[in-house]
């Protein structure tokens, strides 16, 4: 019989408690569990599924979904992370992606949405797709991408939709600009065990270059490298991200 492991769990247990709640709560996620949700996936792992009406939906590393088909309509509430669906045409049922923020209703589409702490994000790759939020509807078409939080108009931009599906498909993380704390809780959908930071202490600070999902700590390396933080590592069960 194997001893439970005290001393491998010390050190991350006593790191928690010195770096207290505030820290705790400040990383996405935290306190959230999923375990009850219809559809979710773990850090290191994809799931797709064929649902009753034909559609292929995939669910990225770290993401939780919740599916109600009635007669009435289909329904799809991301509840974590982000998710790729290809609609199936025929079913006259209305269909909608259901975050916090937002009801997304795609026509004969093809879409990536992902929700985040503050906001979420979908990208049309085919067709279009109607969102509704905060008493406000918008129609999105082929290759925009709209950032919404159910407050403001949201902000539309255009991509290559090549591009787009290229790095999903490739797990790769685009830089751009992005703001730091957007890009941790990314990683941390796809890192193994936890991994912590102060995001709003890091929100100002931006990501220029392109990350690889399927490697994290080289992708936290990288960030180390180029942004004034510092990466600590506790055990392989806890990583923390703090800024210089």
């Amino acid at each position: 019989m194997n001893a439970f492991p005290y001393p491998r769990l010390a050190l991350p247990l006593a790191i928690l408690a010195l770096i207290g709640a505030s820290f705790l709560l400040a990383s996405p996620w935290m306190g959230q569990g999923f375990e009850l949700s219809d559809l979710s996936t773990d850090s290191q792992n994809r799931l797709t599924r064929q649902l009753e009406d034909g559609s292929l939906l995939t669910l990225d590393n770290g993401s939780a979904v919740d599916l109600t088909f009635d007669r009435a309509q289909r329904r799809i509430d991301l509840l974590k992370g982000q998710l790729l669906l290809e609609v199936a045409r025929g079913d006259t049922r209305p269909l909608f992606i259901v975050t916090p923020h937002g009801s997304l209703r795609p026509l004969d589409a093809k879409l990536i949405v992902e929700r985040l702490q503050d906001s979420s994000e979908v990208t049309v790759l085919e067709g279009r797709v109607e969102l509704a939020g905060n008493d406000r509807q918008r129609s999105l078409n082929r290759g925009q991408q709209l950032r919404f939080d159910g407050i403001t108009p949201g902000t539309l931009t255009q991509v290559d939709t090549g591009d787009t599906q290229a790095a999903w498909y490739l797990e790769r993380l685009p830089g751009d600009g992005q703001p730091l704390n957007e890009t941790l809780e990314r990683l941390a959908r796809h890192h193994r065990g936890l991994l912590l930071f102060d995001a709003p202490s890091l929100a100002d600070l931006k990501v220029a270059d392109d990350l690889a999902l399927d490697d994290t700590d080289q992708a936290l390396d990288d960030l180390q490298a180029t942004l004034p933080i510092k990466v600590a590592r506790y055990t392989d069960w806890l990583t923390l991200v703090r800024r210089k």
